[in-house]
């Protein structure tokens, strides 16, 4: 997350303010302390211009196409 924020060119404040969240929150996120809540999420990939995906980093590719590992069941 810490990334694309520096690639947005914003402050954490800045990004706090714009999704009305408190800055300490941003920084929990960009920690790994913390994760956002599915609004917030949204809200920052909104922001960012990627997939929520994406800053969860989930998939390589910054518009999404999650990549997740099916588990079978009948090992």
């Amino acid at each position: 997350m810490r990334a694309e924020r520096a690639r947005s060119g914003l402050s954490a404040d800045k990004v706090a303010r714009k999704i009305g969240v408190h800055v300490n929150s941003v920084r929990a996120w960009e920690r790994g302390d913390a994760d956002p809540s599915g609004h917030n999420l949204v809200a920052l990939s909104a922001l960012y211009g990627c997939s929520p995906e994406y800053l969860l980093d989930l998939s390589d590719d910054r518009r999404g196409h999650a990549n997740f590992a099916k588990k079978d069941n009948d090992e």
